[in-house]
């Protein structure tokens, strides 16, 4: 096992808890009499999450063959998917909250976003500020408008508002994920 192995160990641990709060929260809502109706919004927002924790995942490959890396380097590397990991652990009620899920994500959403932004600017600056790469590539291009949305979700809780921004941040993650980052090897 080499080093890369052994950090993207605790990478995968990290997008895996992430990966069950979503999964463990939507199995919940599926059984739950005391969670009333399905909200686009949450669902699309809760969609944007758990394929941000794949991508996150699936991009992390790309640094395989980095053989020295420093603590603050795994740190940063960490960052995104402990920031992912929260938002999935806010995006549903506790088990027996009388919520409807509309209602509990238009109560969460500053945080969310606000926590998807983070997410964004540590993702977009970690391969410069841990290896000195470029900042300007790419894969970092969805950055900008995606930080600009977060921003703008985390400051306006508009329901109409969010429910046009939040399908275009799941567009620019997919488009992000599938015509930039579709193979790895």
């Amino acid at each position: 096992m080499n080093l890369f192995e052994f950090l993207l160990i605790l990478l995968s641990l990290i997008v895996g808890l992430g990966l069950a709060e979503i999964l463990s929260g939507i199995a919940r809502f599926l059984k739950s009499e005391g969670v009333r109706g399905f909200s686009w919004t949450h669902g699309v927002a809760t969609l944007t999450v758990f394929i941000a924790l794949l991508q996150n995942f699936w991009e992390s490959w790309g640094l395989a063959p980095i053989e020295t890396w420093s603590f603050p380097a795994m740190l940063l590397m960490l960052g995104s998917p402990i920031f992912l990991f929260l938002i999935a652990h806010v995006m549903f009620p506790e088990r027996g909250s009388n919520v409807s899920l509309d209602e509990y994500y238009f109560e969460r959403a500053r945080l969310i976003w606000a926590l998807a932004g983070l997410t964004v600017v540590v993702g977009t600056l970690f391969r410069p500020l841990a290896f000195g790469m470029p900042l300007w590539v790419l894969d970092n291009i969805s950055a900008i408008p995606t930080l600009a949305a977060c921003v703008l979700l985390s400051c306006v809780n508009t329901r109409m508002l969010h429910r046009v921004v939040v399908p275009i941040i799941l567009i620019f993650v997919l488009l992000d994920t599938l015509a930039v980052s579709y193979s790895i090897g």
